[in-house]
């Protein structure tokens, strides 16, 4: 009796076979010419692999597979690179990529020049598919503008804002017709949540034109769940908080508190369903690093996109309660006329508030372990480590922001800004995640200030 096939395990079994066949196909190609050209010299075998080969697999590794798990930080690529992963463009930046975290992580300056050389290959490649009418809307060339993003963050480039605003502006010359894939609705995902990171960051609206494409993407049956929720509630957070910033009286501020608070609730509801999805537990490890463990806790998550999606929330979370600080003591101090009542109401919200944001700040720190890969949920254990030499460059990749939002929040304590300080300043130095430099030194403006 034949038993019956139970299926791939997962899309990068998927990938694995593809490209497996594709290597059996251009062997039997091969050994087809060789016996018609018998009379011509056979090329010498290459042993050692190519700077793409090296770039994309230590890319594959790093960002998209992970140490311990096949969800890593961008786990929708592997949809893409199964349908188009021979595409020069996709290829040369995914290898840039992976080219430039390899000579970051192991000190490998001639890696760098190879990534360098390979990112100016993709920008080529990308402004040629740009021009092109077929090859413009297609996902390979969506991922590949996506990779490069990437690249901004874990190298020395500084146009990481303006590399977001093309990414948006290529997803709307894509259309409303782009949402035909999982993989579509995630990569719509990874443009919105970095360019909500931008506005807020440059006090910037979140663009109608790409509100009006989530409307569209909202329509397909992968735009359910905690994630695209808290992707929705981040283009409202980012207009409120442009909102606030601009306000000079045209709308009351009582308005934009009732707002907040709404929205807060929102988020708090948002929390409970991630929960359900993707739960994690807490652990204690007194005698872990303390260069990597804060206070001796650890949390243990399923996977790196799991810890990903949460700390996006959290980030998220953060801005409305400090737009919620912000309204709360402008209305205590310029309202006069607030009832006995409602001004202990307002206070106990902002304690409230306050409570929350520190809440919100641990959980992030407690992350860090498994983010940088020193240990898997399934380990629960931190050994001791030198952050000198080792930690995960996809792992500062998705921690950067997240560290640099608690250590600018105005209930984070001095102590807890200095150790966040030092691990900006180890992502910079030792991983070449540049704008970690620039932010721990944000960070320590503000603590001075603070003191």
């Amino acid at each position: 009796m034949r038993e019956e096939c139970p299926g791939y395990r997962d899309e990068w079994d998927l990938v694995f076979r593809d490209q497996t066949d594709r290597t059996i196909k251009r062997s039997l190609e091969k050994k087809t010419k060789s016996v018609t050209t018998h009379d011509l010299p056979q090329p010498a075998r290459r042993l050692s692999p190519s700077a793409d080969e090296i770039g994309v697999n230590y890319f594959l590794r790093t960002f998209v597979i992970g140490q311990f798990s096949s969800r890593g930080c961008l786990n929708y690529i592997p949809s893409v690179y199964r349908d188009d992963g021979e595409h020069p463009t996709l290829v040369a930046s995914m290898a840039a990529v992976g080219l430039v975290a390899l000579a970051n992580s192991s000190r490998q300056p001639e890696l760098a020049n190879l990534a360098r050389a390979k990112y100016t290959e993709a920008i080529s490649n990308v402004n040629t598919a740009l021009a092109s009418p077929v090859e413009s809307v297609k996902d390979s060339t969506l991922m590949s503008v996506i990779s490069l993003g990437v690249f901004e963050h874990v190298s020395e480039h500084k146009s990481w804002v303006r590399h977001v605003q093309g990414a948006a502006a290529l997803v709307v010359a894509r259309g409303k017709g782009q949402f035909t894939s999982p993989a579509t609705i995630l990569m719509f995902n990874q443009v919105r949540a970095d360019l909500v990171l931008a506005c807020v960051h440059n006090g910037k609206p979140f663009p109608e034109d790409m509100i009006e494409l989530q409307e569209e993407a909202a329509k397909h049956p992968d735009a359910s769940g905690a994630f695209w929720l808290l992707g929705v509630l981040s283009t409202r957070c980012a207009n409120l908080l442009m909102g606030v910033r601009e306000n000079t009286g045209q709308v009351p501020w009582p308005q934009y508190l009732e707002e907040a608070i709404l929205m807060e609730r929102e988020f708090q509801s948002c929390l409970i369903l991630l929960a359900i999805q993707e739960p994690y537990t807490t652990t204690r490890d007194s005698g872990g690093a303390p260069n990597i463990i804060y206070n001796g806790r650890v949390d243990l998550y399923k996977d790196p996109w799991a810890i990903r999606v949460w700390n996006n929330l959290r980030n998220l979370h953060m801005i409305v309660c400090e737009i919620l600080l912000y309204l709360l003591k402008k209305i205590l101090v310029t309202n006069l006329t607030l009832t006995p009542a409602v001004r202990e109401s307002l206070k106990l919200k902002l304690e409230m508030t306050m409570q929350t944001l520190s809440k919100l700040g641990d959980d992030i720190l407690a992350t860090i372990p498994q983010a940088l890969e020193f240990l898997s949920s399934a380990s629960g254990h931190c050994p001791s480590v030198d952050l000198s030499v080792h930690g995960s460059v996809s792992g500062g990749y998705i921690l950067t922001w997240c560290l640099y939002m608690v250590g600018k929040c105005p209930v984070t304590k001095s102590e807890t800004r200095k150790w966040i300080i030092q691990r900006l300043q180890d992502f910079g130095r030792n991983m070449g995640i540049s704008i970690a430099l620039r932010l721990a030194e944000d960070i320590l403006k503000i603590d001075q200030f603070a003191g």
